[in-house]
């Protein structure tokens, strides 16, 4: 049930009426009125849990100082699993007419005659308590059209004035995420989302800059400081020159930061740890909690309660959040793990879920300051294209994208062309010289870092890349 529509030009407002009917996200009264129905049509006996996640987008683009596409999106969906003595079958659909839903129940029913019953399995898990996080923002919910265009036309006008070319992309959307089961599952929460970012670039194609953020509440971005950041990194990169790729003092702002590190806490899994090898593996079903990681200045933790970070309060399964500190200056003290890894393994059913969300810890020195102990270095914006090449050592690969410039005796010196470099986050947040204050950057789960400054970075080619 996908539903998208486009103002009568880009610079028109979407009916309002229209955008805040039933399609726009789906209210708690929707979801438990949903769960009814489908509870209705299941037959067979059993036990029955859905998810349901219900998305509204407005969105707004433009380049090359023009608008290109506007509009509103709702998207809804539900993930129906069934529970038979033990054997599970599970399906996903869109559409909520009772003929559809009872065709995905049929679905799913029928997977399960793949299955044996199962009386030791993991049964459907029964009612959670959650924490309550603040996620809602009446003012990013109610940037329709009409605004987005309006703020849109402002951002560009400057890079316009400049003669120069910019890009951005302005959104703003509602989630509502529900699990509910016949078992007592009884979960239901609504988010607001923002995110905004700008790329200007020169006519000719030497010099380009990039700016973005993202958050709950719309009225916390400063979309017109972020696109004077784009437009003046544009300017100040022009016409780079090439340098020896090697090992650099480098000093990465926030985007940058979080591109690598987050690598690192997508491999926060203790299973994996403990049975294959990861960078977390000490050796063969041993993981390395309780050893170093990282330099002891670093700290990540996530907390759906933290007021700048806070996130919806279960997973995709209906299970709790909690805050918890994975690294603790610089120790692996967590590593996330299943309910049924909990059951096996540790003697207790209270799964450990990674949300992908994070903060790091960071210190007092600002950009400025770092630029000004640097003796010969590099200062980058973000990376492009991030791979991983190898798991074990997190070793990847990427380049430099939107700014790169090199540092001699404290004073930025020139912009020079984009470099490939092959890194390993686990050997770059092992070499810190300093930190600098956290905060919100651009990503789809909140994220908090700060810019940092390494050593022996290493840049192993040239890019041809702007």
């Amino acid at each position: 049930m996908t539903r998208s529509r486009e103002p009568r030009s880009l610079f028109d407002p979407v009916d309002r009426a229209a955008a805040e009917g039933p399609s726009r996200h789906m209210t708690r009264e929707d979801c438990d009125a949903l769960f009814k129905r489908i509870q209705q049509l299941s037959t067979g006996g059993g036990d029955l849990s859905v998810r349901i996640d219900s998305y509204w987008t407005g969105n707004f683009r433009w380049a090359r100082n023009t608008p290109t596409t506007a509009g509103d999106t709702a998207n809804h969906r539900v993930s129906i699993t069934r529970d038979i003595r033990g054997a599970m079958g599970n399906v996903q659909t869109n559409k909520f007419d009772d003929a559809s839903l009872s065709l995905a129940l049929r679905t799913a029913e029928r997977v399960i005659q793949f299955y044996g019953e199962n009386p030791d399995s993991t049964p459907l898990p029964g009612k959670q308590e959650y924490l309550k996080p603040q996620l809602w923002s009446d003012t990013t919910y109610g940037l329709d059209a009409e605004p987005r265009s309006n703020a849109a036309r402002a951002l560009a006008e400057p890079s316009l004035q400049a003669k120069l070319l910019s890009a951005g992309y302005l959104e703003v959307s509602a989630h509502a995420a529900a699990v509910l089961s016949t078992t007592g599952m009884d979960a239901y929460y609504a988010e607001t989302g923002a995110e905004f970012s700008a790329t200007v670039r020169n006519p000719s194609g030497t010099g380009s800059g990039w700016a973005g953020v993202s958050n709950q509440d719309w009225g916390k971005i400063d979309a017109a400081s972020l696109a004077e950041i784009a437009r003046k990194k544009c300017v100040d990169s022009a016409d780079p020159r090439a340098i020896e790729p090697g090992r650099y003092t480098l000093i990465m702002e926030p985007q940058a930061v979080h591109q690598m590190m987050a690598q690192a806490i997508y491999q926060l899994d203790r299973y994996a740890a403990e049975n294959f090898n990861t960078v977390y593996t000490l050796r063969p079903g041993q993981s390395k909690i309780g050893l170093k990681v990282f330099d002891e200045r670093i700290t990540l933790s996530t907390d759906p309660m933290d007021p700048e970070l806070g996130y919806i309060p279960f997973d995709y399964q209906g299970y709790p959040y909690r805050p918890v500190k994975w690294v603790d200056k610089g120790i692996l003290k967590e590593l996330s793990y299943t309910r049924q890894y909990a059951l096996s393994q540790l003697g207790h059913g209270t799964p450990l879920p990674n949300p992908y969300s994070y903060r790091m810890s960071g210190g007092d020195t600002s950009i400025e300051e770092m630029i000004a102990t640097t003796k010969r270095g590099l200062l980058v914006t973000r990376f492009n294209g991030v791979n991983v090449l190898h798991g074990p050592s997190l070793l990847s690969t990427g380049t430099s994208r939107d700014g790169l410039w090199l540092i001699e005796n404290g004073k930025i010196k020139f912009p020079v062309k984009n470099m490939r470099f092959t890194e390993s986050p686990m050997f770059i947040f092992n070499n810190i010289a300093q930190l600098g204050k956290p905060v919100r950057v651009y990503s789809g789960n909140p994220t908090i870092v700060p810019p940092v400054k390494v050593m022996d970075f290493n840049f192993s080619s040239l890019a041809d890349a702007v």
